[in-house]
């Protein structure tokens, strides 16, 4: 398989709005593949040397406006090693997207890889602040809700956990966040994803604290509430977290 092939295979796609925090819906896509042991590092190198400078030249003129490349830190048994995505105000802007990456050169590494997928999501919420880094931290939480509790488990967040992450944003512990959905569903429809970048270990660190505080300083009776309030909207057992290496990420 080569970066080309990887390119002209797509069919995913997510929307999100380019500047903070907005009901404007935007696009997400990306694509994540899975490299045996004894190319895991060539293949981060490759994609730093030909897809990081693609998506650094369509940021500059427009055509995206976020982007990140990354390397998994907690990996699972045949799972996801790297990936890379980039955000697009519209359909066309992906197909330009697109076609750029596909005139990279074909590459032997890329062919080795043992499965690849591509990922289309709509952002339904997210916000932001001008930011470009390496080595940053790309943390994504996913819910898999109940039929028909999709809306319930956005009033929840909305509730509960917006305004941590807008504070999160305001002082510097991540560059920007998002709430995701499919949109092209190659997964179940009821799969929701909290993603946010963070520039570094310790700025998670300090999410993490942050949220152990707060429940600290409410009472059982409050953290039951809110507790129960999500069991009745997820499904038992669907909670997942993917934590990756940013290894170069901006945003508008």
């Amino acid at each position: 398989m080569c970066l080309n092939d990887l390119c002209k295979s797509i069919s995913c796609q997510c929307r999100a709005s380019p500047d903070a925090t907005s009901a404007h819906l935007s696009l997400c896509f990306r694509m994540e593949n899975s490299m045996g042991a004894e190319t895991i590092r060539e293949w981060q190198e490759e994609l730093d040397k030909n897809v990081r400078p693609v998506l650094e030249r369509l940021m500059r003129d427009g055509t995206i406006f976020d982007f990140g490349v990354y390397t998994t830190i907690v990996k699972e048994d045949e799972g996801v090693t790297h990936g890379y995505w980039f955000e697009i105000p519209t359909l066309p802007s992906l197909d330009s997207a697109l076609n750029a990456l596909s005139n990279l050169p074909t590459s032997e590494i890329g062919n080795s890889s043992l499965k690849q997928h591509h990922f289309l999501f709509r952002i339904l919420l997210r916000g932001s602040r001008s930011a470009s880094g390496k080595n940053g931290i790309f943390y994504v939480n996913s819910t898999l809700t109940q039929p028909g509790k999709r809306d319930d488990w956005r009033e929840w967040w909305d509730k509960y956990q917006k305004p941590m992450y807008e504070q999160f944003l305001h002082d510097g512990w991540i560059t920007s966040y998002e709430i995701d959905t499919g949109e092209v569903h190659t997964m179940d429809a009821g799969w929701v994803y909290l993603a946010y970048v963070a520039p570094s270990l310790e700025a998670v660190d300090k999410i993490n604290n942050a949220f152990r505080i707060r429940v600290e300083k409410r009472a059982p009776e409050e953290n039951q509430a809110i507790n129960s309030g999500l069991q009745a909207i997820a499904v038992a057992g669907s909670h997942r977290d993917y934590m990756a290496r940013a290894n170069s990420y901006a945003t508008k």
